[in-house]
């Protein structure tokens, strides 16, 4: 472990992502792989709830763990050697991109489908042809 704590994609870590790496270091132990959930980082680790999160989304960026969806919201851990290719400046570069905020998702309707839809005059049912409605006197 000592080769991956010297690497230079450990050494851009933050003490959040540390802390975090730590906690699954621990649940995983002698084996290939845990499970962890969100709560288990909180209650029994005292990590917050912030910043489990983008420390994950770190630590799986640099290489350092591999993460697979596990059963009921709980995220199974692994430990990964890509972290073995990464140089101080790439490093930087994927510590960067994984702090990176996303735009929340827009839903807009496209101009063309409302313009459209406001010229179309309603369509007659069963064959019946339409009439527009007289105004009585």
């Amino acid at each position: 472990m000592t080769d991956r704590e010297n690497s230079p994609a450990f050494q851009t870590l933050p003490r959040s992502a540390r802390r975090v790496f730590a906690a699954i270091k621990r649940a995983i132990g002698d084996g290939s792989s845990a499970s962890v959930s969100c709560i288990d980082f909180r209650l029994d680790h005292g990590i917050a709830r912030k910043s489990v999160s983008p420390s994950l989304k770190l630590l799986d960026h640099l290489g350092l763990i591999e993460i697979e969806p596990g059963p009921r919201l709980v995220n199974v851990f692994r430990f990964s050697n890509r972290w073995r290719t990464v140089d101080e400046v790439e490093a930087k570069r994927l510590a960067a991109l994984a702090r990176e905020l996303k735009p929340h998702r827009t839903f807009e309707r496209r101009r063309e489908h409302l313009v459209k839809s406001r010229d179309l005059e309603p369509k007659p049912r069963n064959g019946a042809r339409f009439a527009p409605a007289r105004r009585s006197p």
